[in-house]
């Protein structure tokens, strides 16, 4: 089996490549931090799809990958149900959330695997994303993912090429959104989240 992982955040990509790979030794597991014409084009059986790559809209993302949506399976923490209906009506396989647990996340792709959509009700996922949609802007979405992928405000500024000062603000606003005090707190949160 060969599974490919397309997230820009580098501790993402590490921590499922690694879950995936203690669970499948002998699976070939490679990632990328974006879609380009080898995660279009390469011989890979499933696609772990972060949802909110930079520079590129989710749209555009799944056109390009459109001959093969039915192994791609969407990886975030805070989906948005309008762009999962999309996908799902596109033919995607299914959503693993990032904030999930370690059995939840393995028993998901096992699920995928035997030939189920496994997906969250869209109803569902409104309580999941916190803040709401129209509470963060595009630059902030990508800062939350990043604070929830352990980076430091250095990583994401450099990452994203802004300057730290204008990262701590985002931070700031980020975590008055969500009511909390510091990035522990964030983390916390999310992890508590419900998922199905």
């Amino acid at each position: 089996m060969r599974l490919l992982i397309v997230d820009d955040h580098p501790m993402t990509c590490a921590g499922l490549r690694s879950l995936l790979q203690a669970c499948y030794p002998q699976a070939r597991i490679d990632t990328l931090h974006q879609l380009d014409a080898e995660a279009q084009n390469g011989r890979w059986d499933y696609l772990f799809l972060d949802m909110h790559l930079p520079g590129m809209r989710f749209e555009d993302s799944l056109e390009r990958l459109a001959p093969r949506l039915s192994r791609v399976i969407l990886i975030s923490a805070a989906p948005e149900p309008e762009a999962v209906d999309l996908a799902r009506r596109r033919g995607v396989c299914g959503l693993l959330l990032k904030n999930a647990d370690i059995d939840h996340l393995l028993d998901g792709f096992r699920r995928i695997q035997e030939g189920e959509k496994v997906f969250v009700d869209s109803e569902e996922m409104i309580g999941l994303r916190a803040p709401p949609q129209e509470a963060l802007t595009e630059r902030q979405r990508h800062i939350y993912e990043a604070l929830l992928g352990g980076f430091s405000n250095k990583q994401i500024a450099r990452t994203l090429g802004i300057s730290e000062y204008t990262v701590k603000e985002h931070v700031t606003a980020i975590l008055t959104i969500f009511g909390v005090r510091n990035r522990l707190e964030l983390v916390l949160r999310q992890q508590k989240a419900p998922v199905v």
